[in-house]
């Protein structure tokens, strides 16, 4: 499950052009890469990963209400590789259940040498 701060994504939409339900996407390509954000990690541990819109449907959290849908279908960007930072959590139901939560954080198209990565050049 996703969730994410709505002002938190009308900002990262605002400035990026990506909203976190269409970021929430890129969980869903196995080739993503994964890296440990160690300079950021002081209050919780945050996480980076580069991978591609294309794929995937998501089940996002807003405001305690989940939506399920194509986070693609409110994008022209699709196919293109994306920088995402969250961290993961994990929720506690009414009923004691435990279920794992990832917050995204910012979400932007990758830099050139993102991409690289992404692609195996460097």
């Amino acid at each position: 499950m996703f969730e994410y701060d709505e002002w938190k994504n009308e900002y990262n939409v605002e400035h990026h052009g990506i909203s976190f339900r269409q970021a929430a996407r890129v969980f869903f390509d196995y080739d993503r890469i994964e890296l440990y954000d160690e300079e950021n990690s002081d209050m919780e541990d945050r996480y980076d990963t580069i991978g591609d819109l294309a794929v995937g449907y998501a089940n996002v959290t807003q405001c305690g209400e989940t939506i399920i849908g194509n986070a693609g279908a409110l994008s022209d960007k699709v196919n293109d590789i994306i920088f995402v930072v969250y961290t993961e959590r994990i929720q506690t139901g009414d009923t004691g259940k435990k279920t794992e939560v990832t917050r995204l954080i910012s979400a932007r198209l990758a830099t050139d040498f993102e991409r690289g990565l992404y692609y195996g050049k460097y």
